[in-house]
This record gives C-alpha cells, structure tokens and sequence, in this order.
C-alpha cells in the first residue's frame, strides 16, 4: 500500500502538504466532510461576520464550528490570519485542520501549483511524514545495556543518515519503539531490515519482524498483543 502512494505521489506535481500535529483520521475525515457541507451551503453571511463570530466570547462551540470552517475555504488573507491567531489559544482538532485547510485554500489562490494534502493520523513536518515502529526482542528475552546502547546508537543512524529525524526511542525490558519523520519517498523497510541486520552482527537479538505505521503511536494494548502474538 505504501509503494502504491509512492508511486502515485511520484506522477503528481504540485504542492504537498501535511498535517504537523497528531489528528486522527477519523476526525480528519469528519473535519473535511463538514467542510464540503460548508461549501454548499447558500446561508446569507460574510467573512466578516465569521470573523465576529470567531472574536465573540458568546459565541457557541456550534457557531464556530461553522465559522472555522467557512473562513478556511474563504481564499481571504484576514480569514486566514484570523484563523491563525485562534488557533494560538484554542489548539482543539477543528480549529488545527481549520488552519491547514486554509493555508491550502490561500495558496492555491496564489499559486498555479496544485495543492496535494497527505492526511496520516500521526502528520508529519515540512516534506516528510512521521511514522511509528514497534521492535521486540528475538524470544522476548530482555536486552543487556550493551544492546540497549546499540539499539540507540544504531537504529536512529539508520534513519538520519537517509534524511530522516528521530524525535523519540523508547526502549523497554524486551521491545522499543521509535517515532521519526522521513520523506515519503524513502525506502522505511529497507531501512529498518539494514539496521536490524547491522545491529544483529553483535548477538541476533532483535526480532526480524518489525511493525511500522503512520496512523497512530503504539498504545500499551497494542504492545502487549504484538508481544503474545505466536
């Protein structure tokens, strides 16, 4: 599935953009159907009145609801920038994907470009999407200090050294995770099954089976299944 968006990414010119913090799916999708509703609704109202709304200490979650919405599809600079300054003291889901969609709308009004969004539940930064991925140890055994050092060392060497960023290496008794962020167009698996390889010279210790995923991080459960699974 991920090769197949690669490919299709790599026929499209334009403009990419994703979303930089963690907004599930789920609500992504609720956000961008309201929106379309939105779009075709002959309700007699302006963006300034929408921008009242957004400024009024009365105004109903319902009404600016609405507003969010109605300034993000607008293509006006002072809805944006409106937007923008709401979002600085009110960073809920609705108001995040309002701020996007905006930015999207503003620049494909000053643009030629096309405007392409890549939704994922965990985002991304800039040209790259942040993923999620799950290791465990080979029998589950506990790593000693030293594959714990190697581990750290290794695994993010691996990833940086194709362009990517880790922000963050858990490392538990018999598992870890890591989140990083990495330009849609690498090759995440190869990486991995490199780094794993390397790091498996020094007492074939992590398991070959790894688990990477740009929708959610890993809760408690779902380690927990992945680490009784057979």
């Amino acid at each position: 599935m991920f090769k197949g968006l690669q490919q299709s990414l790599g026929g499209i010119k334009g403009q990419l953009h994703f979303l930089e913090t963690n907004v599930p799916v789920d609500k992504q999708m609720e956000y961008f159907r309201y929106s379309e509703n939105v779009r075709n609704d002959s309700r007699p109202t302006s963006i300034e009145e929408q921008m009242t709304v957004l400024h009024s200490s009365e105004s109903s979650p319902k009404e600016l609801k609405y507003a969010l919405a109605y300034l993000a599809i607008s293509g006006d600079i002072k809805a944006y920038r409106t937007i923008e300054s709401y979002t600085k003291e009110h960073s809920d889901d609705w108001a995040v994907m309002s701020l996007l969609q905006a930015k999207i709308t503003l620049e494909s009004e000053l643009s030629d470009e096309k405007q392409i969004f890549i939704s994922t539940g965990l985002g991304g930064k800039e040209d790259k999407l942040r993923f999620s991925a799950f290791f465990k140890s080979n029998h589950l055994r506990p790593f000693s200090n030293y594959q714990r050092e190697l581990i750290e060392k290794e695994i993010p060497y691996s990833i940086e050294r194709q362009g990517g960023e880790v922000e963050e290496v858990k490392i538990s008794e018999n598992y870890f995770t890591i989140l990083f962020l990495i330009n849609i167009n690498s090759d995440i698996k190869g990486i991995f099954e490199s780094a794993v390889s390397e790091c498996n010279q020094y007492g074939n210790f992590i398991n070959n089976s790894f688990i990477i995923t740009n929708v959610k991080e890993f809760s408690e459960e779902d380690i927990q299944r992945e680490l009784h699974k057979k």
